[in-house]
């Protein structure tokens, strides 16, 4: 069951999001949250699939809160989709792509969009956890082969100096 935790300061937009999305995927989990701060810390508690990430808020905006979640080891790996205002500017889009954003939504947010921006957003993190279990297998096989290497040079050591201590 898909995690997807959105996170907006406007009650009215959580409520719009959430419903939409247990309408259109059923069989997801939906989470909310009215700050930056308090989705900041349910990602690091829950690391839901894909956050929903409300540019203008107070306090802490979207921007600041993808920048800490693209730099903790732990989440950064969680896709973020932006919901910007209407009148966002292309500026504000290219500063989300830098900061890590995965994806945009425009308010009035249209049900279908969203729905497909969230399944690609789950996609791609299926498809990079993927990755990353590949990536620690291999460095598993690296470490036991990289022992193995050092324990049998080891070993051709101690022959070498036993050859090299009868032969003087």
């Amino acid at each position: 069951m898909p995690k997807i935790l959105v996170i907006d300061d406007n009650i009215d937009n959580l409520i719009t999001v959430n419903a939409v999305s247990k309408s259109l995927m059923p069989n997801s989990k939906i989470s909310t949250s009215i700050s930056g701060k308090e989705g900041i810390e349910k990602i690091r508690r829950d690391e839901p699939d894909v956050i929903l990430l409300d540019i203008q808020m107070p306090e802490m905006d979207g921007f600041e809160v993808c920048k800490i979640i693209k730099s903790d080891e732990k989440i950064r790996h969680i896709p973020i989709i932006l919901i910007t205002a209407s009148q966002s500017s292309s500026q504000d889009r290219a500063n989300g792509l830098k900061l890590g954003a995965d994806a945009f939504i425009s308010k009035p947010i249209d049900e279908v969009e969203l729905i497909a921006q969230i399944k690609v957003a789950l996609r791609i993190k299926k498809s990079e956890d993927l990755l990353r279990n590949e990536k620690n297998i291999l460095e598993d096989k690296v470490r036991e082969k990289t022992e193995h290497l050092r324990k049998s040079y080891d070993k051709l050591m101690v022959l070498f100096d036993g050859i090299i201590n009868t032969l003087v």
